[in-house]
Order: structure tokens, then C-alpha cells, then sequence
């Protein structure tokens, strides 16, 4: 038998039409989910207008300061004792408030709100560490009874 004869008399060919099937189906595939991706240019939205500082919307800094009738200070859910007469932790509060309303340029508003029944000296002590602190827009509003 001669082995080398038969060897030789085949070629090795490569075929080319199982890989051109291949190659439209993947043109088909990337056309087809190429037009499902939505384009950035085909989502509408608005882009804001250079608006001028003179335009800016100034939002104001408040803290409102309630006056229990026991004489405790309440400021933003921190409460100061009632015993604490300079208030020393609620002047650092007003003035770490105020440095942040002077950073963003806003005007900073404290407003008072006593107790019917809290002591007129606890007042005059809160109305001392607003003004240790600063404050020069102070109000007053009247709890509810």
C-alpha cells in the first residue's frame, strides 16, 4: 500500500462560504443594535442660561432658637442646659451658622420662639449670645399655646 500517493493528493482547502455567513450574520447583529442605542443628540433637554450673579437666587441662613418654660434652649434639635448662663456652646453654634452664611454671601436670621412661660432673664441670656456671636438680624415669634 502506498500511504505518501493518497497524502499528497489531498489538498487542504479552507471554506469560505460557512465564513461569509458568519461575517453577514454579525453585520446584521451590530446594524440591528446599532439603531437601538439612542443617540446623545436625540435626548431633549435644556441646558440653564448663563445666569449672572446679579440673577442668583440668595437663600438666607436661619436658626430658630426655642425657649422652654424649665429654661433650657433648644437650636436645631441640640439642647443647651438650662443652668449654662453665657451659653458659651450656643454662641460657637451661631457663630459656625453665621461663617457659613457669610461664605455663601446669604443673610443669616435668627428667630426667637419662648415658652408663655419661660423667665424673661432666660431670654435676655439667648439675646446675649446672639449678639456674642454677631447676630444683627433678630427676631421673635410667638409659640403656640
Amino acid at each position: 500500500m502506498n500511504f505518501q500517493k493518497n497524502i499528497e493528493e489531498t489538498k487542504l482547502e479552507l471554506q469560505v462560504a460557512p465564513l461569509i455567513d458568519v461575517v453577514f450574520l454579525l453585520l446584521i447583529y451590530f446594524m440591528v443594535t446599532a439603531a437601538l442605542i439612542k443617540k446623545e443628540g436625540d435626548i431633549s433637554f435644556m441646558l440653564p442660561a448663563n445666569i449672572e450673579p446679579s440673577e442668583m437666587i440668595i437663600i438666607p441662613v436661619e436658626a430658630l432658637i426655642e425657649i422652654t418654660a424649665d429654661g433650657a434652649v433648644l437650636m436645631d434639635g441640640m439642647r443647651f442646659s438650662s443652668k449654662d448662663e453665657n451659653l458659651n456652646d450656643l454662641v460657637t453654634q451661631l457663630q459656625g451658622l453665621k461663617g457659613i452664611a457669610d461664605s455663601q454671601r446669604s443673610p443669616f436670621y435668627v428667630n426667637i420662639l419662648p415658652n408663655h412661660e419661660s423667665v424673661h432673664r432666660r431670654i435676655i441670656d439667648v439675646m446675649d449670645a446672639c449678639a456674642a456671636a454677631g447676630v444683627k438680624n433678630l427676631s421673635f415669634s410667638r409659640a403656640a399655646m
